[in-house]
């Protein structure tokens, strides 16, 4: 959570910098979606929806919303901090999904192998856990497995 210092303070009518922080996080979701919408009026639909979700998930309106944008419009400096955040919160969910992707893109790979020639694929988690403690013989101690 980032402190945010202002000399008066944000007046209470105004989303919070922290809570601002989420709201456009989350619009900015919405937003990257919403362009991959081939037809426009069903982007506007689609993306109006997802606004109201947003503003009922963080109890605020429209209005509340365009009053606080325009707030930290002229207060730039608080703007900047704000998009700071949310640039980290990008960057955290990226890392997150893409460990999720190659996760997945392995455990596809294995999949393939293993249809193509289940052996490797032993051999292969084999070489994988070389380091682990076995309880019984090793998978490439079998003086018939087959390597290619």
């Amino acid at each position: 959570m980032l402190l945010y210092a202002c000399k008066p303070g944000i007046p209470k009518e105004i989303i919070q910098p922290d809570q601002m922080e989420k709201v456009l996080f989350d619009v900015h979701v919405v937003d990257g979606y919403v362009t991959t919408i081939a037809k426009k009026d069903s982007a506007t639909l689609v993306a109006s929806a997802y606004y109201k979700g947003i503003y009922k998930k963080f109890s605020i309106d429209s209005a509340l919303y365009a009053k606080s944008m325009n707030y930290y419009y002229d207060h730039p400096d608080i703007m900047e901090k704000i998009y700071q955040q949310v640039e980290k919160t990008f960057a955290k969910e990226k890392a997150k999904n893409d460990k999720m992707v190659n996760a997945e893109s392995v455990k596809e790979q294995e999949r393939l192998a293993a249809q193509q020639n289940p052996l490797l694929v032993i051999k292969y988690l084999d070489i994988q856990n070389a380091g682990a403690k076995r309880t019984g013989p090793a998978v490439g101690s079998n003086p018939f497995f087959l390597v290619h």
